[in-house]
């Protein structure tokens, strides 16, 4: 039961942050578009770049951490 709600979280915080990512990303260049924001400088998008490597990276490891689980779910089975 516990290795099913584990599974659950991760697969919704996994889904949110695939929804919600996109989503800002989208807002943001919406308002920079209308001209709401400046534009971002070198050092800004440097780090907006790593931060979505990093995301990349952590979606990629709750795959593996999901893959694990279901198999060891299915063992318990």
């Amino acid at each position: 039961m516990n290795e099913t709600i584990m599974i659950t979280i991760i697969v919704f915080v996994s889904l949110a942050a695939i929804v919600l990512g996109p989503v800002w990303m989208g807002l943001s260049y919406a308002a920079k578009k209308r001209g709401l924001t400046k534009g971002l400088t070198n050092r800004e998008l440097e780090q907006v770049q790593q931060n979505i490597a990093q995301i990349q990276r952590d979606i990629a490891e709750l795959k593996e951490q999901i893959a694990e689980l279901v198999i060891i779910t299915k063992d318990t089975a």
